[in-house]
């Protein structure tokens, strides 16, 4: 028989753009202490700050991405592909699987040379296991024979210790009888204070194991992990790659209440200096909207035409106290609450205050019609108490102290 040899080296997806944030506390892995940062000039009239919108890619078209349409022409290529998934599953670095299609061989090597997106559509997360490969194929008399020899970023090891993270957050965070709506909010709230983006981590970002153990990563440990959190909450989800930013993306689509949306983590993750800032300008979003600055193959997803949730998309700087989100306005740079049981909306007060921690009765926040002040806005009359005479950031609250920065990069807290 003839002998074909080609060496493929396989490295997963990155994107390179600058996206991140944060930390929170850890269920099974310790806290590490927040790192600060530098901003504003203080000065009164600050620029209103939004969060940066993602160009529309150019460079890219989705016919470049894998399209499920060949496992429906050929289903011989699905087969093959769940033989290798079984192997990767299990962590074998050297193994063969035979293929019996009908693709030709030049056809047949371009789908072994993305391997990762044939296993993205069998098991996403699997996929994510990832470094590099190579491959070997021989002709035989019913198609071709293919050996693997694969590194990878993780191990069984450390998978189980995922596993039992997933478990844990599943039963911590999510409860019997919880709408939909909560238990995607909650997970994307979640990650977003969890993680940072960064390429800096012990696998430049990529495996769910460093996202929760380092808290960092890229897009593809974002979604990775949302996609198990998403499952375990019960809910449907897909693991999504495209292009955003004219670059490689990954993202999640989830079913909340028989409609499917988008859910990007990553690009609600606003920035990795600001850790406690959520963005939900990609959260539950349809197809239309999203597509206005992602691409991927539609032919191999759900379709998104809700807009039910598309008063999310308003909301940056965000705290959810009980069923009432309080957070600062992107389009006019307002503070409001918006109460999930009623579905309404209410101004609370006209400053544009960023870096914001709520409790029940009062926000408290950076006030950029002053300063960056450390400011008290009372939720019922939308009075305000200025507390402390100095620019602040990344406020948070936790067991009724509120902690903030300055812009030495000092920690201070009060208690509440």
């Amino acid at each position: 028989m003839n002998k074909k040899i080609i060496a493929v080296l396989f490295l997963c997806c990155m994107v390179t753009s600058l996206i991140g944030c944060s930390k929170a506390l850890n269920i099974l892995l310790e806290e590490e202490d927040t790192t600060t940062a530098t901003f504003t000039d203080d000065t009164e009239n600050e620029e209103i700050k939004r969060p940066e919108s993602k160009a529309l890619s150019t460079v890219f078209s989705p016919s470049e991405l894998f399209s499920t349409t060949l496992f429906k022409d050929d289903p011989a290529l699905l087969q093959f592909t769940k033989k290798v998934e079984k192997q990767v599953a299990k962590f074998e670095q050297h193994f063969e699987v035979p293929y019996t299609g009908k693709l030709s061989f030049d056809d047949f090597e371009v789908q072994l040379n993305d391997l990762n997106s044939l296993l993205t559509f069998v098991n996403p997360y699997t996929a994510g296991y990832f470094l590099n490969y190579e491959w070997t194929a021989w002709e035989t008399n019913d198609g071709y024979l293919v050996e693997l020899s694969i590194d990878y970023l993780t191990d069984a090891k450390k998978e189980q210790q995922v596993d039992q993270y997933v478990e844990a957050f599943a039963e911590q965070h999510i409860a019997t009888g919880m709408a939909d709506f909560d238990r995607v909010k909650v997970i994307n709230d979640y990650i977003v204070r969890l993680a940072t983006y960064t390429e800096e981590g012990s696998t430049e970002g990529q495996t769910a194991f460093e996202l929760i153990n380092e808290q960092t990563a890229v897009c593809q440990a974002y979604a990775l992990l949302a996609y198990r959190l998403l499952l375990a909450a019960d809910l449907k989800a897909k693991y999504i790659y495209g292009y955003s930013e004219d670059q490689l993306h990954a993202w999640n689509l989830v079913s909340v209440d028989d409609n499917w949306y988008h859910l990007d983590t990553t690009w609600n993750d606003v920035a990795p200096e600001e850790p406690y800032t959520i963005s939900y300008e990609y959260f539950l979003v349809n197809d239309e909207k999203l597509s206005q600055d992602h691409l991927w193959a539609t032919e191999n997803y759900f379709a998104a035409t809700s807009n039910d949730y598309d008063f999310m998309h308003d909301i940056w700087y965000a705290d959810t106290i009980e069923d009432v989100i309080y957070y600062n306005s992107i389009e006019d740079s307002m503070i409001y609450s918006y109460d999930l049981i009623k579905k309404q909306r209410t101004q609370i007060s006209e400053t544009a205050c960023y870096y914001l921690a709520a409790t029940n009765n009062a926000i408290y926040c950076s006030d950029y019609d002053n300063a960056g002040y450390l400011t008290k806005i009372n939720v019922e009359d939308g009075s305000e108490e200025i507390l402390y005479e100095d620019e602040v950031l990344n406020l948070y609250i936790h067991e009724g102290i509120l902690y903030y920065e300055t812009l030495d990069g000092l920690e201070h807290q009060q208690k509440l």
